[in-house]
């Protein structure tokens, strides 16, 4: 297991800004799981992937929401995927109007392929936190999400 260390953390500045502190902790954790997943496959594609394995036919805008993904951001990503051929669009089973993406045997293997170093980047973080800092860390993650949706609707209201 590895060994658990504030050291690292201490050097970090503390940041006032939710957001700066946020998006500091983003990089560096995807810097993690990039090293981890050995460059093929970005983080952020294979979170697109790892989505659209749980939810075949999901479509653009159903995406968008589980992934917190703005509609320009996602439609690169999924130009990306489909360039690879990765991905695929194609109408859904349960309604033959709307259209949704799959992946593709190509990427099912990618995807594949890539689990394992996803899952090594898991387990690195996991055992660099304390005993129930990932389970709570989870669950800040949550309702800080949870609670930037609401902020974000109230502005629109004020």
């Amino acid at each position: 297991m590895a060994e658990k260390s504030t050291t690292d953390s201490q050097v970090l500045p503390d940041i006032e800004c939710a957001c700066a502190s946020v998006r500091r902790a983003a990089r560096l954790v995807t810097q993690l799981y990039s090293l981890e997943m050995g460059g093929s496959v970005e983080p952020a594609q294979f979170s697109l992937l790892s989505a659209l394995s749980g939810h075949p036919g999901a479509s653009q805008a159903k995406l968008g929401r589980a992934l917190g993904l703005d509609k320009t951001t996602l439609s690169r990503n999924l130009r990306l995927l489909e360039r690879n051929g990765w991905i695929e669009l194609r109408l859904t089973d349960d309604d033959h109007r709307e259209r949704g993406y799959r992946l593709t045997t190509a990427g099912k293997k990618v995807f594949a392929a890539t689990r394992a170093g996803w899952a090594r980047a898991q387990a690195k973080l996991r055992g660099a936190l304390h005993e129930g800092e990932w389970e709570a860390m989870m669950q800040v993650f949550g309702r800080v999400a949870g609670a930037a949706i609401v902020a974000k609707k109230r502005g629109k209201t004020a």
